[in-house]
């Protein structure tokens, strides 16, 4: 996987890259934990995309980030706030590989703290994060409403579509069930 290790460290940088970073990893176990070794590292370009690429890999299978969800939810809480965007990946992909009751939980608080960030990104990521932790969890289904009609009636424009794609997902989740 020296591919994926200088892919992440060339100049150019895009959707269309990081997309195909993560097909190209989606079922290797040697590349998946080559990325979330990039996650950990010292350079924070390196770490921004390795993140933007394990949001697309948990776009289409949280699962093969599930053995590392305790990991990425403490690099989530440590991150600097400088690193909006990398922590607005993170976001998404925190409460995609929650998969105990305790890490989603552990998610729900940092979304909650993710909620009140100076990076209108990082609080759009923070309730999509919590909405999708809710179709897992319904005991955050109060907590989560509560964020969205926030940020339906103060939030950014941004925020608002957010908070709205949210109902909408919950609205397909509730009619697949019946």
């Amino acid at each position: 996987m020296e591919s994926l290790r200088r892919q992440l460290r060339e100049a150019r940088w895009g959707l269309p890259l990081a997309r195909s970073l993560a097909e190209e990893i989606a079922g290797d176990k040697v590349g998946v934990r080559v990325l979330v070794r990039e996650l950990f590292g010292e350079d924070a370009e390196v770490r921004k995309r390795a993140a933007d690429v394990a949001r697309r890999v948990t776009e289409r299978d949280g699962r093969l980030l599930e053995l590392y969800a305790d990991e990425l939810a403490g690099l989530l809480e440590t991150l600097p706030v400088e690193e909006s965007r990398t922590r607005w990946h993170l976001g998404l992909v925190v409460p995609r590989v929650a998969h105990t009751r305790m890490q989603r939980l552990r998610a729900a608080r940092t979304m909650s703290l993710l909620a009140e960030d100076e990076s209108n990104v990082v609080r759009c990521s923070a309730v999509e994060g919590l909405g999708l932790l809710v179709l897992q969890e319904a005991s955050l289904r109060d907590e989560a409403e509560e964020m969205i009609e926030r940020f339906l009636r103060e939030g950014t424009k941004a925020m608002k579509s957010r908070a709205r794609a949210v109902m909408r997902l919950w609205s397909r989740s509730e009619r697949s069930k019946k």
